[in-house]
């Protein structure tokens, strides 16, 4: 039984809201429990940008609780992101982490069709301890069933591609071992990922052989651990991309932070 029943109607009302023009793309978050059994590790990058890929501001994508070990990242849309993400930490707050997860399960159905958006909970379990959970909102043809509450398994990629085939060979980096704590294997090779899908000219629609391309991730790298007793973000690493400009991959790479 939900201890809130207006949890049901969480995304009811607003199927006209949250039209605007401000995009942003990037959120890979990582679980393994055989690595990290005690900790969520959730990369998200800043770029906030226009339809057409003009760079609006940078701006942190993940939100965490004050008051829990919580984070929330997402991507699509800015507005209904930023707007999912404070009523998903809400519900948690009031009600505890697992049962604003079956608060959530009970109110996708009416999750919107659009603007794009995509979540991604990182938190703890007060049954299965450290976890993650995602959703979206696209049709099942982009390769995820829509208004689902999910597990992403250990590791969760949320890119843009171009279509080819990706794997961290591809990328470059070698797979995470027992030598090294995913949080360690992230902070010593998450810029290198984010950089490979950065240089990817993603179609803004895979269906149509027409589209545009886009360069799509920019401005910051964050870093987000969340544990039992704390949630913490740190910069990673911050790229040279201007504001009013589209991003451009080829400009120089900034220091890592």
């Amino acid at each position: 039984m939900l201890a809130d029943g207006s949890s049901l109607r969480w995304f009811a009302g607003h199927r006209s809201n949250f039209q605007g023009d401000s995009m942003m793309s990037g959120v890979l978050s990582a679980l393994s429990s055989a690595i990290s059994p005690d900790a969520v590790i959730v990369l998200t990058d800043g770029a906030v940008y226009d339809r057409d890929g003009t760079l609006l501001k940078v701006a942190r994508k993940v939100a965490v609780s004050e008051r829990l070990p919580l984070a929330v990242a997402y991507r699509g849309n800015l507005d209904f992101g930023e707007d999912v993400s404070q009523r998903i930490i809400a519900a948690a707050e009031r009600s505890g982490f697992d049962q604003m997860l079956a608060e959530i399960a009970a109110a996708l159905p009416w999750l919107p069709s659009s603007p794009m958006l995509e979540i991604l909970i990182a938190g703890v379990s007060e049954a299965a301890g450290p976890m993650h959970r995602m959703f979206q909102n696209r049709p099942a043809k982009y390769g995820c069933a829509p208004s689902t509450l999910m597990d992403p398994g250990p590791m969760h990629w949320g890119f843009g591609t171009d279509g080819r085939t990706i794997n961290l060979e591809a990328i470059g980096v070698p797979p995470p071992s027992g030598d090294h704590t995913i949080q360690a294997w992230l902070s010593r090779y998450g810029v290198r990922v984010f950089e490979y899908f950065r240089n990817l000219p993603v179609p803004i629609d895979p269906f149509d052989p027409t589209t545009d391309r886009q360069h799509l991730i920019g401005g910051i790298l964050d870093m987000t651990v969340v544990q039992r007793g704390s949630v913490a973000t740190t910069m990673l690493h911050r790229w040279p991309d201007k504001v009013g400009e589209k991003i451009n991959p080829s400009r120089q790479l900034s220091h890592v932070a």
